[in-house]
């Protein structure tokens, strides 16, 4: 049985959460109903929507659930002209901004806080959006700064925190963001939910109209069983502090192996704040797409940067963008999560040890030859 090392993409579906959704799975429960039925439904939704709150420290209200990171990324970044956002953004924000303009990062794929004030003196956005965490190399952003340069010049700043969810701290109201975007399937919950957090929910035009569902937000009868799902993920890790510990103890034992071993090799990000659970690696005798087979015929499976391209495997824009194009088809991603254990993590570590020997041999003979 394969070794699940891709949280990043997304997470299996806890047990409690797949209980939840079972329990009303089946009676024909819709929120907008006025009978019994729909004011049991209306219950269920609005349990969820407590709980995610209560999770990220935002007003119920303020929650308007999706069908995921994606669709409420979108919902912000298309209202606006002039968007100016960081290099490293998911493709999710990337694709739809209007004509963005770009912040610069460093070496450890960091902001440039003084690009960023550069950038908004010369281009005057009416939006910024830096994402609290890169699913690539788990790289944390300084958001406190951002948002703080970012109110100087009263420019409306929205983050991409589907990757930081239930990883870090998030807290809304302290913040200063206007608006979040947060995702089920990275916290154990379902796919095909999310929602955005948005400090005014009154002041945000829809882009899907009809029914006028989600306070007239976002239209569409709401996709209770996932909604549901995604409440008692969120309840699971408010109330479970221990388990993102557990998960950093073990990456970071599997980092130290690999180093103890290869003391040359590359890990993204490995000096600056970083995910507990992502180890981005570089390994320069193979290409990225071979690696992850060769993982995956060995029983591990992780990945080359997001799973958001189509099942595409291509060069690593966030490795670009940190100035390591040389590397941006040469690293994978190994994510972790609560179901890994200490044998898990202690098997992959010697496989990739041998795979970089073997493939760092087979260059030299060629070399040699």
């Amino acid at each position: 049985m394969s070794i699940y090392l891709d949280y990043n993409a997304t997470t299996p579906l806890r047990d409690e959460v797949k209980k939840e959704m079972l329990d009303i799975m089946g009676p024909p429960l819709n929120a907008s109903s006025v009978h019994s039925f729909g004011r049991q439904a209306k219950t269920h939704l609005e349990n969820a929507r407590t709980s995610i709150s209560n999770f990220v420290n935002a007003n119920s209200d303020q929650i308007i659930f999706t069908s995921g990171g994606t669709e409420a990324n979108s919902m912000i970044m298309q209202i606006f002209k002039r968007p100016l956002i960081s290099s490293i953004e998911h493709d999710a924000v990337i694709a739809s901004s209007k004509n963005p303009n770009f912040i610069d990062v460093d070496s450890n794929g960091l902001v440039k806080i003084d690009d960023l004030e550069v950038k908004i003196k010369k281009f005057n956005p009416d939006i910024i959006s830096v994402m609290w965490a890169n699913n690539e190399t788990g790289v944390i952003q300084p958001i406190k700064d951002i948002v703080k340069i970012a109110k100087k010049y009263k420019v409306y700043v929205h983050c991409d925190a589907v990757q930081a969810l239930g990883k870090i701290d998030i807290n809304f109201k302290a913040s200063g963001l206007n608006s979040l975007a947060i995702s089920s399937h990275k916290i154990g919950g379902p796919v095909g939910v999310g929602a955005l957090i948005v400090d005014d929910p009154y002041n945000l035009n829809p882009i899907i109209l009809g029914g006028g569902q989600e306070r007239g937000h976002r239209s569409g009868t709401e996709n209770l069983i996932g909604i549901v799902g995604f409440g008692s993920a969120a309840r699971k890790i408010f109330l479970d502090n221990t388990e993102i510990n557990n998960i950093m103890s073990l990456q970071k034992k599997f980092e130290k192996l690999i180093k103890s071993k290869l003391p040359n090799i590359k890990i993204f990000g490995e000096n600056v704040p970083r995910l507990p659970n992502t180890t981005c690696v570089y390994m320069p005798h193979m290409n990225a797409d071979a690696q992850v087979i060769a993982m995956d015929l060995e029983g591990f499976s992780v990945s080359a940067g997001s799973a958001c391209s189509s099942g595409k495997v291509k060069s690593s824009h966030v490795l670009e963008a940190m100035g390591a194009k040389w590397a941006s088809n040469k690293s994978i991603r190994i994510s972790s999560g609560w179901q890994n254990t200490k044998n898990d993590l202690e098997k992959l570590a010697q496989f990739y040890v041998e795979l970089y020997k073997r493939t760092e041999s087979k260059e030299k003979e060629i070399i040699n030859a």
